[in-house]
């Protein structure tokens, strides 16, 4: 109130000055001040000075002290520990196997693979690191900014997947974006990222004026990637933005059914594509796996190999003296999973199995937690895009599933797209800090703001 008593306000700012999140601030001086300026007023209709109507009702909200250290316990950022040890458990595993790659590997046909191995060693541990700074930074980065440079992250993100293929050669059936030296899994980026700005731009149009046109505007905001990713050749990374795309759709549409009719379209789509162009020659990775005695072309080695590995390492593994999977021409670094169980068995192979769930239900309870939608949209992307990657990399570890160009996060290669996977996860950490500090009645009048 603009005419409040001086004495109320000094009460105020005792209370604010004992609650650290200063975004709560507003809130708190709102809903304490209107209690304190209605026993003001009443006092002074039954004749009370204003100072006297003042002391009254500071005496009745009790010592500021108490109170403001009370709402501190209430609106205090918070730190998920549960994801943090889960980060922490990963790269404890991802660096143990990288010092397995590092120390015990070597294939005969490359006299320097020791020098390889003992490289990317180093290459993980660094990006790693430039990781953990990322995921402070995230975590301490205001998440509700994000939603104001969508257009612009959407935006510039599809230009650089459209003009990447002319500037940049293919490596390894990937598009890499090269910058002064610096290379960046481009289509790997966009992956985590458009999801979250197509998320941002259609969260309030598709709750608040839901509608076939809000929704056939989502589908041509994520159409334009999909046709883009076609465009690359990065059938891998399509795949993982059209499942992330269904599941943000159903979630923030809560229609499910269209959902899985939109979802059809697209997969039959792609399929109808698939037969009608070159690019059928993919099926084959999917066809090898029915049959992998029936392979004239050896596309299947690398399965024969992963089974063969974790098939003779029974629960204990081979040990670090009795590695088998280095007998094999395979890039290691590809399959952590099953150089875990051929070193230490299928006991270490399992229990990285309950890891890997625990982990990712942990993240989807951490969105349960969170009031602000905004929040649980963030949290929804980055454990669909994180549990994708989890299952089927967990999957390729049988041997019985293609093999596809997927890493397990943060355990896999490093790199700066294993930077990313930090910032991802200190995105999410950032919006769970904030669930109990985040002004919600300012949020609900901006959005009834907007819907008039």
């Amino acid at each position: 109130m603009s005419h409040r008593d001086a004495r109320i306000e000094h009460y105020l700012d005792q209370v604010c000055q004992q609650v650290k999140a200063r975004e709560v601030h507003p809130d708190l001086r709102d809903e304490i001040g209107s209690h304190l300026d209605e026993i003001f007023y009443e006092r002074q209709q039954e004749g009370d000075t204003p100072e006297q109507a003042a002391s009254y009702a500071i005496a009745q909200m009790g010592d500021p002290l108490t109170i403001g250290k009370s709402m501190h316990r209430l609106h205090r950022h918070r730190i998920h520990w549960g994801v943090v040890l889960g980060v922490l458990a990963l790269f404890s595993v991802g660096l143990l196997l990288m010092w397995i790659y590092a120390t015990r590997f070597s294939v005969s046909k490359v006299e320097d693979f020791s020098v390889i191995y003992g490289q990317s060693f180093i290459n993980y541990i660094f990006y790693s690191v430039l990781g953990i700074f990322a995921l402070i930074f995230c975590m301490y980065y205001d998440y509700r900014k994000w939603r104001n440079a969508a257009w612009g992250i959407y935006i510039l993100f599809n230009l650089l997947l459209w003009i990447n293929p002319f500037t940049t050669p293919v490596i390894n059936s990937s598009r890499w974006l090269s910058l002064y030296g610096i290379s960046l899994h481009l289509s790997g980026f966009a992956v985590w990222v458009l999801p979250l700005a197509i998320g941002a731009i259609m969260l309030r149009k598709l709750r608040t004026k839901w509608g076939m046109k809000s929704a056939l505007q989502y589908w041509v905001l994520a159409a334009i990637p999909m046709t883009l990713f076609v465009y690359m050749d990065d059938w891998v990374r399509l795949t993982l933005f059209v499942a992330v795309s269904i599941v943000l759709f159903g979630w923030i549409s809560r229609r499910w059914k269209l959902t899985l009719l939109a979802g059809m379209f697209v997969v039959s789509g792609a399929t109808v594509y698939l037969f009608q162009s070159e690019a059928h020659k993919h099926l084959e990775r999917f066809a090898v796996v029915l049959d992998l005695q029936n392979d004239p072309l050896n596309t299947g080695c690398y399965n024969r190999s992963i089974i063969d590995t974790t098939q003779s390492a029974g629960w204990w593994g081979h040990g670090l003296n009795g590695i088998t999977f280095d007998k094999f021409d395979i890039w290691h670094t590809d399959y952590p999973g099953v150089v875990l169980i051929d070193v230490f068995g299928w006991t270490a192979g399992i229990a990285m199995f309950i890891g890997m769930i625990w982990f990712v239900v942990t993240m989807l309870k951490a969105s349960l937690r969170v009031k602000d939608e905004f929040g649980q949209m963030i949290i929804l992307v980055i454990t669909s895009v994180f549990a994708f990657q989890l299952l089927y990399s967990l999957a390729m570890t049988t041997g019985r599933v293609p093999i596809l160009s997927i890493k397990f996060p943060i355990i896999g290669y490093g790199g700066f797209l294993l930077t990313l996977e930090y910032a991802m996860i200190g995105l999410l950490l950032g919006v769970y800090r904030r669930k109990d500090t985040i002004p919600l009645v300012q949020s609900d009048t901006r959005g009834l703001t907007e819907s008039k």
